[in-house]
């Protein structure tokens, strides 16, 4: 429906500059595919508007990463606009965007977690905590740290891994038994995996499959049945058809 008050027009503008900038002061960049996730946007069109918008009000900033892939603009925030969206909670004063800073080998793994996290939040999951940033580290003493935590609808906290490449067997037997140790200390009680694809999904499963025990204080524990549950797996695909109403 279109917007025929002035005043309500405004008001919604506001709140989607608002939306964008909290999210960037988290994220601190993005691209647009991921963004129009964001505002669940059908179309590229009202997205430009509102990036070109805020980018005249100098809150945020566009680069074009270049690679042999190919070209990809990206948006990120600016100490501008991250000054509009502080608040008493912040601790520290948040990242802002450094085009020089970017690396080719990380955009995909950053924006595939950026993916996941909207998924979930627009099903219903709150509170998302990067496993990068300072509030994590604070929180979670722990030898590995996800990608991030999201609280499921029922209040249950659970890791998120975001997997584009497959690691070695002995380190996936680490991440298990730092895993483990986080669920039986009830910091987060399962672990998502997900994958691009149904290949990447199969192979990691097999790898997971090979590994019979992990090493806790300096014993060999064993994996059984409760073990291997905590562990789930998805393709990108599938978290966006999961009813996470299952989790109860």
């Amino acid at each position: 429906m279109l917007m025929t008050d002035d005043s309500a027009r405004k008001t919604r503008n506001n709140e989607k500059i608002t939306q964008l900038l909290n999210f960037l002061k988290e994220e601190t960049w993005s691209d647009l595919a991921t963004m129009k996730q964001l505002f669940q946007y059908q179309a590229d069109r009202p997205l430009h508007r509102l990036l070109e918008k805020v980018e005249g009000m100098g809150l945020i900033q566009k680069h074009v990463f270049k690679s042999r892939l190919g070209n990809l603009a990206l948006w990120g925030i600016t100490q501008d606009g991250i000054a509009v969206v502080i608040n008493p909670d912040d601790k520290v004063f948040p990242s802002r965007f450094e085009p020089s800073k970017l690396k080719g080998w990380n955009i995909d793994h950053h924006l595939d977690n950026q993916l996941v996290r909207l998924i979930l939040e627009q099903k219903g999951a709150t509170d998302w905590i990067n496993g990068d940033r300072s509030n994590f580290l604070s929180r979670f003493n722990v030898r590995h740290r996800p990608d991030g935590l999201i609280t499921l609808p029922n209040g249950r906290q659970i890791a998120i891994e975001t997997e584009r490449s497959l690691k070695t067997k002995a380190r996936y037997q680490q991440i298990i038994a730092s895993h483990l140790k986080a669920r039986t200390e009830s910091q987060w009680f399962y672990v998502f995996y997900i994958v691009p694809d149904d290949q990447k999904k199969r192979a990691l499963l097999l790898l997971f499959d090979t590994i019979k025990h992990v090493i806790e204080n300096n014993q060999h524990v064993t994996l059984e049945a409760k073990h291997r549950n905590v562990f789930r797996f998805y393709t990108m695909d599938e978290l966006k058809r999961l009813e996470l109403t299952n989790y109860a």
